[in-house]
């Protein structure tokens, strides 16, 4: 009698087992059903992305992919350029990496694949500042993604300290990063918390809105933002020589609409006249700022130190913007040091160095000019003489043509010339220059 219990507690304790096995087998099981539906959820939303918390924003997402396509792409003005570029480098595949990237502002946006030659993306950005440039470099390097050469257009502007306006539109996250990480100096980057953020991967309705958003555009053939709005940027069709809109090409340059390409002497000329009074970022730059002069130095030379190539290009002012600085120079005194200290900084680095911001040294007559600060690619073609050619230290066409027209023994006249003359110069004609000087 007094063993019967011990009996049945043995019995309930085997039982006890057996459930707990079974029961968490059961659950296993389930599981296992349900991981193939889990996975599904995370690939789906990562892949849809209607709020672009992984992919990017729908919008510059599309343009990315159009370019990455080999399209040219309408509505340029309308673009959010710095999403746009970000994409393009998170979605470039490793084996399409470019031998050569340029960078700098909208005044590099007419250094064309034709000219560089080899494989050649454009990442110039509209008013870019120190803090663009070197974040462009940065989503390059982040991602693996280094060309072999880098031309970096120079500006003015990256040297200014004093206009607190010229980085509002740079990523101010991604800089501290790169500083902290990459050039050693000491920032206020913290490591974000991406835990959130996947959540979402799994969030039931994240998922759903997904799904509906994936129906929809299915249903309609049409790409629209979260909200529903249309996306107004295409890949563009046709003769680029007619276009009614301003268009990024697929190595990243510019083709602007006919209408600003075919302007006239007078609305030119109306045009310069009126950035001539604005210079926008040139304004109080009364000297060369230390500290983005020492980090434009050790920004270089990270570079150098990830073997990449560096070229140094400076694109030209129209003349009249130079003579109108040259006669009206309080507020401008930093402008004029720039060109010499970099010249002087390409030689003790050995760096390529090509144009100058003076179109009198460098070939550049008026007529190459779309408005005061930005000129056409056949400009281009006379100072700078092509990836290859300029790794090597090769002459350009305009100083071979040059030497040929003045001799070797008058090399110094372009060299030295700040405005240029009828007399000394090959570039500004009589009638312009007399206009030019008495105005």
């Amino acid at each position: 009698m007094t063993n019967q219990p011990k009996r049945k507690k043995k019995r309930s304790l085997v039982r006890t087992l057996l459930y707990r096995f079974f029961t968490g087998l059961e659950i296993l099981i389930k599981f296992c059903f349900f991981i193939p539906i889990l996975l599904f959820m995370v690939w789906f939303s990562h892949k849809v992305d209607i709020s672009g918390l992984f992919q990017g924003e729908l919008a510059p997402r599309e343009v990315a992919n159009m370019l990455l396509a080999g399209d040219t792409v309408s509505n340029y003005d309308k673009m959010d350029e710095r999403a746009v570029l970000e994409l393009y480098v998170q979605n470039l595949p490793e084996e399409q990496v470019p031998e050569t990237i340029a960078l700098g502002s909208s005044r590099v946006l007419q250094l064309q694949q034709e000219l560089v030659s080899g494989s050649f993306f454009n990442m110039g950005l509209s008013g870019a500042s120190a803090m663009d440039v070197m974040n462009c470099f940065y989503l390059l390097d982040k991602e693996g993604k280094l060309p072999k050469n880098l031309i970096i257009e120079v500006d003015p502007w990256l040297f200014n300290g004093e206009n607190p306006t010229l980085n509002q539109q740079a990523d101010t996250e991604l800089f501290p990063e790169f500083l902290q990480n990459a050039l050693g100096i000491e920032s206020d980057y913290q490591e974000p918390d991406k835990l959130e953020l996947w959540k979402a991967l799994i969030d039931p309705a994240y998922f759903q809105g997904n799904v509906k958003y994936a129906l929809k555009q299915r249903a309609t053939g049409e790409t629209t933002t979260e909200d529903g709005e249309s996306i107004p940027f295409q890949p563009v069709s046709g003769d680029l020589d007619q276009l009614e809109y301003n268009a990024k090409a697929p190595d990243g340059t510019v083709v602007y609409q006919a209408d600003f390409r075919n302007w006239n002497y007078d609305q030119i000329m109306a045009e310069v006249l009126d950035q001539a009074g604005t210079l926008d970022g040139l304004h109080g730059f009364s000297q060369m700022d230390p500290y983005w002069t020492d980090l434009f130095e050790r920004f270089v030379s990270y570079v150098q130190s990830k073997n990449v190539n560096v070229v140094l290009l400076l694109t030209p002012y129209h003349p009249f913007i130079i003579k109108y600085v040259h006669d009206n120079p309080q507020g401008f005194e930093g402008f004029f040091d720039v060109e010499p200290w970099l010249r002087s900084f390409a030689q003790e680095h050995n760096i390529p160095l090509y144009g100058s911001y003076h179109a009198s040294r460098i070939g550049v007559p008026e007529s190459l000019f779309y408005d005061g600060l930005h000129c056409k690619p056949e400009a281009l073609k006379l100072y700078f003489p092509g990836i290859e050619a300029a790794l090597q230290g090769l002459q350009t066409s305009y100083e071979a043509q040059y030497l040929e027209t003045y001799g070797a023994d008058n090399a110094d006249l372009v060299t030295n010339a700040l405005v240029g003359t009828t007399a000394d110069c090959l570039v500004v004609d009589e009638e312009w220059f007399a206009k030019a000087s008495t105005s």
